[in-house]
């Protein structure tokens, strides 16, 4: 993802609210929002390339993990995935499933919510490897680092936070905050672009919904998945 804002603990009766486009390269392959054949547990889109994901729920916890990458940082390709950390953080296992503060630095450049219940968090490897746990409120993130101004960022976490004050059914989010002609959000490039538009929310009930929209090239559009489920 390269721009995502969260609403945490403050709808009444949506607790999570997340809302997020993923920019990334065309060629990059990409499998459709969808709970994963493996066993593991996770909905959600998957990078073929190396296998992790940038956005997903785990269906048993009803854990919710985002990554951004971050612009300016050479990627290094002996680094570790972000993708599987994101996996081992959903699954609550694996290598990556409680990283310390001094893991961070082992993958490319990153920021990450992470919201397991009641209890959310921001992890990032710049300008710090840091990790910190996040207060109820409206939090956003984009492809910059954390302590840098981001009016992509900024602009849809007001609008998220708009909203959420109105105490609407959050549904149409996508339509409302993340429009294809909104151009602060929405990139339309042909090598370099938007790939999906995402909505997750998590109801005090423990009810998922999900809508992923797709995009190739120039903005097109390349379809939609939309799921609903229970958490456990």
């Amino acid at each position: 993802m390269c721009v995502v804002a969260l609403a945490h603990q403050t709808h009444p009766d949506w607790p999570l609210i997340l809302v997020g486009n993923r920019d990334e390269f065309h060629a990059r392959p990409a499998a459709p929002l969808a709970e994963w054949d493996n066993g593991s547990g996770i909905v959600a889109g998957r990078d073929m390339q190396a296998g992790g994901t940038w956005l997903g729920v785990h269906r048993p916890s009803g854990r919710v993990v985002v990554v951004t990458n971050v612009r300016g940082a050479m990627p290094d390709p002996e680094k570790e995935s972000r993708g599987a950390l994101v996996s081992d953080l959903l699954r609550g296992e694996g290598q990556f499933s409680e990283p310390a503060a001094e893991d961070l630095p082992r993958f490319n450049a990153f920021n990450l919510f992470t919201v397991d219940g009641s209890a959310a968090r921001l992890l990032t490897n710049r300008p710090v490897p840091l990790i910190m746990p996040l207060a109820p409120g409206i939090h956003a993130l984009a492809n910059e680092p954390v302590d840098a101004p981001c009016p992509r960022a900024g602009r849809l976490r007001l609008s998220l936070e708009a909203a959420v004050a109105a105490g609407s059914d959050p549904g149409d989010l996508l339509d409302t905050l993340l429009a294809e002609d909104d151009p602060a959000l929405f990139l339309r490039g042909d090598v370099y672009g938007t790939r999906a538009s995402t909505l997750v929310t998590i109801s005090a009930t423990g009810d998922v919904r999900m809508i992923e929209r797709r995009y190739e090239k120039g903005g097109r559009p390349a379809g939609t998945t939309a799921l609903a489920f229970r958490i456990g």
